[in-house]
C-alpha cells in the first residue's frame, strides 16, 4: 500500500500529466473563457517545464558537488543505497538500470582505498517483485569484481530511505566501524537522504554520484520548449517536494 501511494505521488508529480489533465477537463467547462486559461495553463507549462535551460539550471542548484577526497584519509565505511539494480522480468536475475553509478562509484572507492569497508543497504525496496532481492544480486555482482565478501555489510529489510538510515545504524553500531561515513548515493537523491541520515545521528559526508541533469553544456536550442525534457522535472520535483515534507515532519 505505501509503495501503491508513493508511486500515485510520483504520478501526480509530472508537468505531463498536469498537461493532460488541463486538456482533459476543459472539454467538460462550460465557460469559454474558462476553457482559453486551461489551453493557456497547458501552454505556460510546456514552456516552462520543457526547457532544457531551466532544468539544467535548477539540477545544478539542487544537486551537489562531489567532495574532494585527495587529501582525506580513508572512512572506515561507504554506504550505498540500492536502487541501481532492476529485475530483468524472467527470473531472479537482474541488470544495472540508469543509477548503476552508485554502484561504480561504491566500488572505485574501496579499489582507490578511500572506503576499507562497504554497507549496502534497501534490498527489497522493489517489493512489487517479491523474486528479486537487490542485496543478494550485488553480492553476485561484487564477487564477480573481486571486492572480497570480509569488506562488505548488507542489509536487505529496507523499503524506503528513512528504512535504510534506521538499519544502516543498527548495523555500523553492531560492526563497530567509526564515523563518518561517505553515504554514496545518486546526486538528485542526496540532499533528502543526508538529511534522512542526519537525522537519524549517522555522522557522514556526501559523496553524490550518478548526474543526468546539470552537466551538459548551454546551447541556444536548450531554451526551446521540448516534451522529452517534461519526464527529466519528475523526479526532481518527487525529491525536493519529499524533502520538504521529511524537513517539516522532522
Amino acid at each position: 500500500m505505501r509503495l501503491l501511494f508513493s508511486q500515485f505521488i510520483s504520478f501526480l508529480l509530472s508537468p505531463l500529466v498536469w498537461i493532460l489533465i488541463l486538456i482533459v477537463w476543459q472539454f467538460f467547462i462550460k465557460s469559454a473563457a474558462r476553457r482559453r486559461l486551461c489551453r493557456r495553463a497547458a501552454v505556460f507549462i510546456f514552456i516552462v517545464f520543457g526547457n532544457q535551460w531551466l532544468l539544467d539550471s535548477y539540477a545544478r542548484f539542487w544537486q551537489p558537488e562531489p567532495p574532494n577526497l585527495s587529501k582525506q584519509s580513508a572512512f572506515s565505511c561507504g554506504i550505498l543505497l540500492g536502487g541501481y539494480g532492476s529485475p530483468d522480468g524472467k527470473d531472479t536475475a537482474g541488470y544495472f538500470n540508469a543509477s548503476a553509478d552508485r554502484f561504480i562509484q561504491a566500488v572505485l572507492l574501496y579499489r582507490s582505498g578511500k572506503i576499507r569497508n562497504l554497507l549496502i543497504t534497501g534490498g527489497n525496496g522493489k517489493q512489487e517483485v517479491e523474486e528479486f532481492n537487490e542485496t543478494i544480486w550485488t553480492k553476485q555482482q561484487l564477487q564477480i569484481m573481486g571486492v572480497p565478501d570480509s569488506v562488505v555489510l548488507f542489509e536487505d529489510e529496507s523499503a524506503n530511505t528513512a528504512d535504510n538510515a534506521v538499519n544502516a545504524k543498527k548495523m555500523l553500531a553492531s560492526a563497530d566501524l567509526a564515523p563518518p561515513y561517505l553515504l554514496i548515493t545518486s546526486a538528485y537523491h542526496m540532499p533528502r537522504a543526508s538529511l534522512i541520515f542526519k537525522n537519524a545521528g549517522i555522522e557522514h559526508v556526501q559523496y553524490p554520484c550518478n548526474y543526468f541533469e546539470g552537466k551538459g553544456k548551454f546551447s541556444f536550442w536548450d531554451l526551446l520548449p521540448n516534451p522529452n525534457i517534461l519526464h527529466g522535472w519528475n523526479t526532481f520535483l518527487k525529491e525536493t517536494v519529499g524533502y520538504w515534507l521529511y524537513k517539516i515532519k522532522g
